[in-house]
Parts: C-alpha cells; sequence; structure tokens
C-alpha cells in the first residue's frame, strides 16, 4: 500500500513539474501594447544615437514613470559624457536617484545640475570653478533645478529616509513649489 502511495505520489509530481515546463513564459510588459512599442523606439533611439541628450532624457522619464528608477539611473550612467554634462540630464539623474532612495546621491547630482544651468545662464549665483555647459538652460529651467535642491536639502534636514514612502518627501516638494510661486509673482 505505502508503495502504491509512493508511486503515486511520484506520477503526481511528475505531472505537475511537465505542465509547468510547457507554460509559455508571462511577459511583464505586453509586446502589442503601444506604450511598450514606444518604450522599445525610444531605447533604439538611445542605441542608435548616445548623443542625443533629448532622447536619453525622454528615455530615463519614461522608466521614472514605470517606477523603474534602476533603469533611469543605468541609461544616464551609461549615456557619453558629453550628454551627462547637459543640467535638465543631470537633473533626471537626481530625480532617479531619489525616486530609488539614494538621497545623498540626489542632492549632489542636483546641485550639480543647478550649477551647470546657472553658469550656461551666467547668473550671478554661477560658480566660476563649475565649466561652462555645451548644453543651454533656461531660466525656467534654473527654477524648477532650484526647486529640486530645496526639496531634497529640506527632505535630508528632516531625516527622510526613503522618500517612496515617507510623506514628509511630498511635503517637501509641495513647499519648495510653493516658494517658487510666490517669487514668480
Amino acid at each position: 500500500m505505502e508503495t502504491e502511495f509512493n508511486i503515486f505520489l511520484l506520477a503526481c509530481l511528475a505531472v505537475g513539474f511537465a505542465s509547468l515546463t510547457v507554460a509559455d513564459p508571462v511577459a511583464i510588459m505586453d509586446p502589442a501594447d503601444a506604450q511598450v512599442r514606444q518604450l522599445a523606439a525610444l531605447e533604439d533611439a538611445v542605441a542608435r544615437h548616445p548623443e542625443d541628450a533629448d532622447a536619453t532624457r525622454e528615455l530615463a522619464e519614461t522608466y521614472l514613470e514605470l517606477r523603474r528608477p534602476g533603469l533611469a539611473v543605468a541609461v544616464l550612467s551609461a549615456a557619453d559624457p558629453a550628454v551627462r554634462e547637459h543640467p535638465l540630464v543631470a537633473h533626471r539623474l537626481a530625480q532617479a536617484y531619489e525616486a530609488s532612495g539614494r538621497l545623498r546621491d540626489a542632492q549632489a547630482t542636483a546641485r550639480l545640475a543647478l550649477a551647470r544651468c546657472a553658469r550656461a545662464l551666467g547668473s550671478s549665483d554661477a560658480s566660476v570653478s563649475t565649466p561652462t555647459p555645451r548644453h543651454a538652460c533656461r531660466a525656467r529651467d534654473h527654477v524648477l533645478l532650484g526647486m529640486h535642491v530645496l526639496a531634497l536639502n529640506r527632505m535630508l534636514e528632516w531625516g527622510v529616509v526613503d522618500p517612496r514612502t515617507d510623506p514628509r518627501a511630498r511635503l517637501a516638494h509641495d513647499l519648495s513649489e510653493r516658494r517658487a510661486r510666490i517669487a514668480i509673482r
């Protein structure tokens, strides 16, 4: 009786294992989906034209929208050095660091982006030690970068460890945006 039970159990396990190996793999992203095709086109564009800062920034932004900050960090870190000099590309990298919980890296990168933008604008707060970037930066971008630096500074002051789960992170961003709105009016 025991032998028959063991054989029956072994047969059930074999059938179960066989059904698992025959199953088709399930992709996280559907290749027929329009957004997935757009993502693939962006990835191809960045691969074909690694010097295109706009495409690199857009790809990183797409990864951030998909909640894949690690992929955004990887794309931006592997980008052409001339592309990484662009203040808005550095800003995306700071956002990716923030989204992955690396606040100190986000702060340092955001400060660098702000310094590059200020230098490109010839702003009075521009550091002369920061080389003049090859990429243009608008006053609007300078304000955006400054807001991000303020929010990151506030998060670190408050001891935010994980901005993805701590409600103070959203509050820090809201307060920095309010300050910018008041300055504009």
